[in-house]
């Protein structure tokens, strides 16, 4: 199995082994089911906007937690990408409300071309995390997210 560019089952049990914890200031802890991610915390829009583009990669156990003022319908688009993510919408209540998984990079689209994936369901929180992480997982819609900002 591979997970987002790069990585192989290998280097992911590997990863997963040596542990993740994390005090940095601007990163989250995130939990769900048995998967611990080190996310680091977007709050304001011109971060938001950027998210992963332009990274060639990600490490596994890192991810993007975007923080919205308000519960919303937030769109998500692969500006810029160069791997494929899976990204999670999390309600108020820390619950997970809609998923896409692998989403692709769409290398040479512009703007008005690109997919947006935007979940019919209301969000206050997205994590993007490498793609095949949630299915390996299995992170489903309604399961419970932990992570103190």
């Amino acid at each position: 199995m591979v997970f987002g560019k790069g990585y192989t089952t290998g280097s992911f049990l590997q990863l997963q082994s040596s542990g993740t914890a994390s005090a940095k200031k601007g990163v989250a802890v995130v939990t769900v089911n048995d998967l611990k991610i080190d996310a680091k915390i977007l709050t304001r829009a011109s971060d938001r906007k950027k998210g992963l583009s332009g990274r060639e990669s990600l490490p596994l156990s890192e991810g993007l937690l975007f923080v919205f003022e308000n519960s919303g319908q937030y769109p998500f688009w692969m500006k810029d990408m160069e791997f494929a993510i899976d990204i999670i919408w999390i309600d108020e209540n820390k619950r997970i409300a809609y998923i896409v998984h692998n989403a692709p990079p769409e290398p040479g689209r512009d703007d008005d071309e690109l997919t947006l994936y935007k979940p019919g369901v209301f969000a206050k929180y997205v994590l993007e995390i490498n793609a095949g992480l949630a299915q390996r997982y299995g992170i489903v819609v309604g399961d419970l997210v932990n992570f103190e900002l």
